[in-house]
């Protein structure tokens, strides 16, 4: 989504963009110029596939190549006489590993970094581990430019889909269905939730590898028809719309769109300290931060916002000022152009 978003407001600048990536990656987002099969993995035959893919693209006359994740990018330096690089680095790799395969994972990390240009990070975590390697001229910070989504259905609507009530206290979290979203986590705090808020209702909006069993620990922890698992919705905003509290509960992230999306409808936002959430939102004033993988801290922000309306509107109003402010997609554009025009310089 950010890449279709970006591409589409360069053109309207006066940028050519060709966007090129694994078959279908863009389906549904936006536009796909070329297919270039970035590989899952290292074989080298893959890579010298997806070399000959994207050779074409970048011989012609261009001043710039953004590659999105280190993968692409190191496909990106197999090309000779290839235009500067521009490398966004959405998440560090290292993450969940430990050992030899982290240090493997860190040594990859650094070289690709190092062989980059110019490094866009999208969090102060990330940019933090981008310091360590590169001078403060080759690396700039810049949120992902979160597209402009409208509410298409009423909320009463979207709830009657999903069977809540119009009245129901009801929690939503729109993520992938994932180890790093940590939704186990997000369960537990709706059990603890019920404890306190009886009628209280939630939505799991998305999907993913964790699907089955996340839903066999919903229905372990009693949460059968307390929790539904919405699968993939064509316009997820119409369920945050409808949410009297939008949560996040993840380990890890970068700048996670959904955040904007929030914002931008004005909802009370519970969340994980992870990320932009704790470079922009303060605990308590425009949104409840909560340290990650606390269920019990989790469900205690949700139920400040579900009894408390006052607090809800008050936090709501204030996130969606700092959403105004901080994605302002234009001006984070801004950002992006201005490193184009220095490494094609």
């Amino acid at each position: 989504m950010h890449v279709a978003e970006l591409s589409a407001r360069l053109r309207r600048r006066g940028w050519t963009v060709a966007v090129a990536g694994p078959a279908g990656v863009m389906a549904g987002v936006g536009a796909q110029d070329a297919t270039v099969p970035v590989p899952a993995g290292w074989n080298p035959i893959a890579v010298r596939g997806a070399r000959r893919a994207l050779r074409p693209l970048v011989a012609r006359p261009a001043a710039v190549l953004h590659a999105h994740g280190l993968k692409a990018a190191a496909v990106a330096f197999t090309i000779r006489r290839r235009p500067p690089v521009v490398l966004t680095i959405h998440n560090l790799v290292v993450g969940t590993h430990a050992g030899l395969r982290a240090r493997a994972l860190r040594t990859f990390e650094s070289a690709i970094i190092r062989r980059a240009d110019h490094v866009i990070t999208i969090s102060d975590e990330i940019d933090g581990r981008v310091a360590e390697i590169l001078a403060p001229s080759r690396r700039s910070l810049v949120l992902p430019v979160a597209p402009v989504r409208s509410v298409t259905r009423p909320a009463v609507d979207v709830r009657a889909d999903h069977g809540v009530g119009a009245q129901a206290p009801l929690v939503v979290v729109v993520a992938r269905l994932h180890p790093q979203k940590d939704l186990g986590t997000f369960l537990r705090a709706v059990a603890a939730t019920r404890e306190q808020v009886p009628d209280v209702r939630a939505l799991v909006v998305g999907d993913g590898p964790e699907r089955d069993a996340l839903r066999a620990e919903r229905d372990a922890l009693d949460l059968t028809d307390v929790v539904v698992f919405t699968g993939h919705r064509p316009n997820a905003v119409d369920e945050m719309h409808a949410a009297d509290v939008v949560a996040l509960s993840s380990r890890w992230e970068g700048s996670p769109l959904v955040v904007a999306e929030c914002l931008t409808l004005g909802r009370p936002l519970a969340s994980t300290a992870v990320g932009t959430v704790t470079r922009h939102l303060v605990d308590g004033v425009s949104a409840r931060i909560v340290p990650v993988g606390d269920a019990c801290a989790l469900a205690t922000a949700m139920i400040d916002l579900l009894t408390d309306r006052d607090l809800a509107e008050r936090i709501g109003r204030a996130g969606h000022r700092v959403g105004q402010d901080v994605f302002d997609a234009e001006r984070l554009v801004d950002g992006v152009e201005r490193v184009y025009e220095q490494v094609s310089r």
